[in-house]
């Protein structure tokens, strides 16, 4: 058909429609542009935190992974990775596709398990985490007991990684890139340190007195942000608990490396004054493999990663 001939023959079919002889723009919704199994990928991307992981759960082959990807990147025109060699690292926006997707798959499972009579959640489950992410899950943990009387937390506040593998926990919030070989969970908010003063320290003077780790997984990283900062400093305490680290602070003892979200949560420490931004390192809450579908360490997840999230949405992260 020639152009000279199309303008009228569409009038025509127009007119014989019943509609004006105009072209109709067509609104294509956000959502439009979106399914379930693009969901699932960002979501795959999001648990599994490698693309080789990634593609076993979602048991397709590794190299499709980045095509499906770039596609979709192409479709909503947006950036959704930052990088994937060496581990995903997800942008903001693919962030918000990640909470979309668990709405959804939570929504889906609901629904789907509506008809059957859900697993009681009875037990006990070992829950490991430093002393003050378990203290800032403290109403979360009391909301989780409320929802379950016949759930025991064996709670385990500790710096050490204690072994999924041999069981001595089953679900640990842990500082790192992604889940080892054998572990899933989910991504959690950064935990973001500041730099903290008591008033009596808050001034550019160098020499400060500072508190630290004495932990061997701990006092080279933390020392060096302390001798970056402060190289005339002094460490006159080592404290392997942060909310002990964090008293002492505000009691004038010292400077320290400190949780934004942890001071930001405690009238006792608001006369702390933060003089600069720490480091920033990435958590998971994670469990072994095996132990993923038990109903009470899945309710357990869940709760843990719910609550670390509403703690970031206070307006720091944890």
């Amino acid at each position: 058909m020639s152009t000279d001939c199309a303008g009228p023959v569409i009038a025509s079919m127009q007119e014989y429609a019943g509609q004006p002889a105009q072209m109709q723009e067509v609104t294509v919704r956000p959502s439009e542009r979106l399914d379930w199994d693009d969901l699932k990928l960002i979501l795959a991307l999001a648990e599994a935190g490698y693309v080789t992981r990634a593609a076993e759960k979602l048991r397709v082959d590794q190299t499709t992974i980045p095509r499906r990807i770039r596609r979709l990147e192409d479709r909503l025109d947006l950036k959704l990775i930052e990088r994937i060699k060496g581990g995903v690292v997800l942008t903001a926006a693919a962030d918000d596709l990640v909470r979309i997707a668990r709405t959804v798959e939570t929504g889906i499972d609901d629904a789907l398990a509506a008809p059957l009579k859900a697993p009681p959640v009875t037990g006990t489950v070992k829950l490991s985490g430093t002393d003050f992410m378990l203290d800032l899950l403290t109403d979360t943990l009391v909301d989780l007991g409320r929802r379950f009387p016949g759930l025991v937390l064996d709670l385990k506040p500790t710096n050490a990684y204690l072994s999924l593998d041999r069981r001595e926990t089953d679900v640990a919030i842990r500082q790192a890139e992604s889940p080892h070989d054998g572990l899933v969970g989910r991504r959690l908010p950064a935990i973001d340190l500041g730099i903290y003063a008591p008033p009596n320290l808050a001034h550019d003077a160098p020499g400060k007195p500072w508190l630290s780790w004495s932990l061997p997984r701990g006092v080279n990283e933390i020392d060096d942000v302390i001798l970056r900062h402060d190289p005339q400093g002094r460490i006159v305490a080592r404290v392997d608990s942060m909310m002990a680290q964090a008293r002492l602070c505000a009691g004038g003892m010292g400077c320290a490396c400190l949780p934004k979200a942890f001071v930001a949560a405690y009238t006792e420490l608001s006369t702390l004054v933060e003089i600069s931004d720490g480091p920033s390192y990435p958590a998971w809450v994670v469990t072994h493999e095996e132990l993923r579908h038990v109903p009470r360490v899945r309710e357990v997840m869940k709760a843990v990663a719910a609550g670390l999230e509403r703690v970031a949405k206070g307006g720091v992260s944890f």
